[in-house]
C-alpha cells in the first residue's frame, strides 16, 4: 500500500473517531441532577386569644340621658296629657308616677359595642370556644361612700347568643369572633353630677 492510500485510510480513520466522539458529547445531559421530597409537618397549640380593652370611659350625654328617661332628648318638658278636673272643685290625683317615664333608671342597660374579639383554634375533640363575663367589681363610686351606681347584671352577646355565658364555634385565627358587652345598671344612688368610677367586669375565653 502506497503512502497515499495509508494517508488517506489514516484520515477516515481520525474523522469517524472525531464523530463518534462529537456524537457522545452532544448526546450527554447538559448538567448533572438529584431531586427528594420532604415532608413538611407543622403542629399547632390549643389556643385562644382575647381581645379586650383594660379602661372604658364612657360619657352619657345631657341629650342620651334626657332622652333614655323621658323620650326626648335634654332637659326637656313632657306633656302627659289632659285630665278633666272634678266638678266642685274637689282635688284630684293627676296619676303622675314611674310608669310615665319611658326608661327606668334603676334598670338602664349599657350596651358597650365591639368590646371584645376572639381568636381559636381547638383540638379534634372540641369545635367550640366559650365566652363567660363576670362583673368582679359592681359598684361605682362619685366618692368613697357617696353618691353611687351599681352594675346589676352582665351580660355577653354576638349577634346570636346574648348570656353570661355564650357558646361559639372556634373561630380560627384570621377572622374572629366579635362582640358586645351589656351592662345593666341601678343609678338610683346616682344623685350627683360627675364621673363614677372602677367598675369592674372579667372577660374568660375558654375553647372546650
Amino acid at each position: 500500500m502506497n503512502r497515499k492510500n495509508r494517508f488517506a485510510r489514516s484520515l477516515v480513520t481520525r474523522m469517524g473517531l472525531l464523530g463518534a466522539l462529537v456524537f457522545a458529547l452532544t448526546a450527554m445531559p447538559a448538567s448533572a441532577q438529584a431531586t427528594g421530597a420532604t415532608d413538611v409537618d407543622i403542629t399547632l397549640p390549643d389556643i385562644v386569644i382575647l381581645h379586650y380593652f383594660s379602661n372604658v370611659d364612657v360619657t352619657i350625654t345631657d341629650t342620651a340621658l334626657g332622652s333614655f328617661l323621658t323620650g326626648t332628648p335634654g332637659d326637656s318638658a313632657v306633656n302627659e296629657g289632659t285630665v278633666a278636673p272634678l266638678p266642685g272643685g274637689f282635688s284630684q290625683d293627676l296619676g303622675m308616677g314611674p310608669s310615665a317615664l319611658t326608661g327606668d333608671p334603676s334598670a338602664a342597660l349599657l350596651v358597650l359595642q365591639n368590646a371584645w374579639a376572639v381568636r381559636s383554634i381547638s383540638l379534634l375533640g372540641g369545635a367550640n370556644t366559650q365566652l363567660a363575663i363576670v362583673v368582679t367589681d359592681n359598684l361605682l363610686e362619685l366618692s368613697a361612700g357617696g353618691p353611687s351606681i351599681t352594675i346589676s347584671s352582665g351580660t355577653v352577646n354576638d349577634g346570636t347568643s346574648n348570656g353570661a355565658t355564650i357558646t361559639f364555634a372556634a373561630p380560627g385565627l384570621v377572622n374572629p369572633q366579635m362582640g358586645d358587652v351589656e351592662l345593666t345598671l341601678d343609678m338610683s344612688n346616682a344623685i350627683n353630677a360627675g364621673e363614677y368610677v372602677d367598675g369592674v367586669f372579667t372577660l374568660t375565653a375558654t375553647n372546650i
